[in-house]
């Protein structure tokens, strides 16, 4: 095995495990974060407070809200692309049926950028439909529910 494909398959064990992880306990996503980690939302609906968050203290704090925002964050129909580059992936998926944000369905699919290095999440860029985040929150705030922040 090369020197790149045995990293490519460390980095990629670590995509693995940042899906697999579940935001019904945040810690197990923030433990996958290098502490100079970066998320971003380029493709984000107009008005969201924030679309980057750069660093472990941000990083955590945006783990926490989404936690709280969140339900069965469950992805499936992960297909993992490796390119080139041993550290870069670019990852599909959906959300389970059962996934909900602020309490009303959140039928999602995403496609994510991600760079692993020194094996954690250095970098993930997140690309989603965002009318349909806003359609659910449109439907929470009608009946009485709102984002923590």
């Amino acid at each position: 095995m090369t020197e790149d494909a045995a990293l490519r398959a460390q980095n990629r064990a670590v995509i693995e495990a940042f899906f697999a992880s579940n935001l019904d306990d945040p810690q197990q996503r923030i433990a996958l974060w290098h502490p100079d980690g970066v998320k971003e939302l380029p493709f984000a609906p107009a008005g969201l407070p924030k679309t980057r968050w750069e660093g472990r203290d941000e990083i955590v704090a945006n783990t926490v809200n989404n936690a709280g925002m969140f339900e069965n964050v469950v992805h499936r129909d992960l297909v993992i692309h490796e390119c080139v580059d041993p550290e870069l992936f670019v990852v599909t998926s959906r959300m389970v049926d059962e996934a909900r944000f602020l309490g009303e369905p959140y039928p999602q699919s995403f496609v994510h950028l991600i760079r692993v290095r020194d094996g954690a999440v250095v970098l993930q860029q997140e690309y989603f439909d965002s009318e349909i985040l806003a359609d659910a929150e449109r439907a929470a705030r009608a009946k009485g529910r709102t984002p923590l922040g």
